[in-house]
């Protein structure tokens, strides 16, 4: 009885897949190569990011009707949204909340829908109804998130010796406008801000001393800054377009408007112009200063969505005046970056232990050399049909990898 295995014969070897491999060396190295162009290719064109693209399509609108009940603004503005949201196709659910002073309604789509089309044809619908809004209503704002989702980058402006209003005035006219349109951004939230507004500060002993009421002095400051084209003069040599103006611009000019007759608002009121109360408070590094929080729009990736962030602050920081400083309070993409790098690390020391494992085992490096060159072939390869099938490197798919390396030293042996 022969001790040695019994060795396949040419017959056998053709009818196997490996047979032309065998045969032709040259062609199965070029083959090999072309894997390993197409992987790395992959690498480069394929998105990278922390888990699978599984984001629901969802929309939220957001109005703001000023010192409105919650039972008022479910009434008059939740439930119209509702309705006009309701007449959109593809939507799956619509969920709303309805505060004081706030209205949200969030529209979530079916999973085939294309966010930005239902996005579309959601403002058009809302446009539809908006003069049936409350008078007092702000327009309603649409954005592609939901509205109750935490912010993924933090920005903070601040300044030593800027007050608060000068910095929202900066960060209005530099900076919000180009982070609203870095790509995936979906909406900011703003701390710290303070507008510029006129106090109307009202002595209702004066006020009922003349006969009035508080309602006289909402008509005469109703259309303090009145502004509307009167037409236009035409001769035979030149035209006119008339505009009627009727610009307040100073506390003095307020306190003018008369009232009544003979009543100045200045005989009823003391009218300021300072920082309009605010809601929050930013300091940062012990200075005051404005935050920002960007919101990452559905299906967008965090990844891209910082990098865009980050350009968009190199591109700022030069047109800022010297004693602001604008800087990134907290990014997630930091932690999704460390986390893929770990797995990154993990693939790696997998294949040298599996490599190991098989010379101390097999004392041959011949043997041990074709797992080493299956390997990486076979995992760099696999990217290229990850690309192809349009699903993302991430967590999973990298963690898939590494236990799919025991498989493929398997099937090289």
């Amino acid at each position: 009885m022969s001790d040695h295995a019994p060795k396949l014969t040419e017959s056998q070897l053709s009818g196997s897949g490996t047979a032309l491999f065998v045969r032709r060396p040259i062609l199965a190295f070029v083959l090999n190569a072309l894997i390993l162009l197409a992987g790395l290719a992959a690498l480069s064109g394929a998105e990278v990011r922390e888990l699978p693209d599984v984001d629901r399509p969802v929309v939220t609108v957001s109005t703001d009707f000023a010192g409105a009940a919650p039972e008022t603004v479910d009434r008059e503005i939740t439930s119209v949204i509702e309705q006009a949201a309701g007449r959109v196709a593809g939507v799956k659910s619509i969920s709303s909340s309805s505060r004081f002073g706030s209205s949200r309604v969030t529209v979530e789509f079916r999973d085939s829908v294309d966010l930005d089309v239902a996005a579309t044809d959601l403002r058009d619908a809302i446009g539809r109804i908006a003069n049936s809004l409350p008078d007092g209503a702000e327009d309603p704002r649409t954005v592609k998130a939901d509205a109750n989702a935490e912010a993924v980058i933090r920005v903070a402006v601040t300044s030593a010796t800027r007050s608060p209003q000068d910095l929202t005035r900066i960060v209005q006219d530099l900076i919000e406008d180009r982070l609203l349109s870095a790509e995936g951004v979906a909406d900011l939230q703003i701390f710290g801000d303070r507008e510029q507004v006129f106090r109307v500060d009202i002595d209702l002993m004066q006020v009922a001393a003349r006969g009035l009421t508080l309602a006289d002095l909402r008509n005469a400051l109703r259309n303090v800054a009145f502004d509307a084209p009167a037409g236009a003069l035409s001769s035979d040599r030149q035209s006119i377009l008339v505009r009627t103006t009727a610009s307040v611009t100073t506390g003095e000019q307020f306190e003018a408007l008369e009232v009544a007759p003979n009543v100045r608002l200045g005989d009823l009121a003391s009218v300021t112009l300072g920082p309009q109360p605010g809601e929050s408070l930013l300091r940062a590094n012990g200075e005051t200063g404005i935050g920002l929080g960007i919101i990452r729009a559905a299906q967008s990736n965090t990844l891209e969505i910082s990098e865009a962030v980050n350009a968009v602050i190199d591109e700022v920081r030069p047109l800022l005046p010297d004693d602001i400083r604008i800087f990134i309070t907290s990014d997630t993409s930091t932690f999704i970056k460390g986390a893929i790098h770990e797995v990154e690390i993990a693939l790696g020391l997998s294949v040298l232990i599996v490599t190991a494992i098989i010379y101390l085992f097999l004392r041959d490096a011949r043997a041990t050399l074709i797992p080493i060159i299956a390997m990486p072939v076979s995992l760099v390869g696999t990217l290229a049909a990850i690309w192809l099938v349009g699903f993302s490197i991430n967590i999973l798919t990298l963690l898939a990898l590494v236990l799919a390396t025991g498989l493929v030293v398997d099937d090289a042996i």
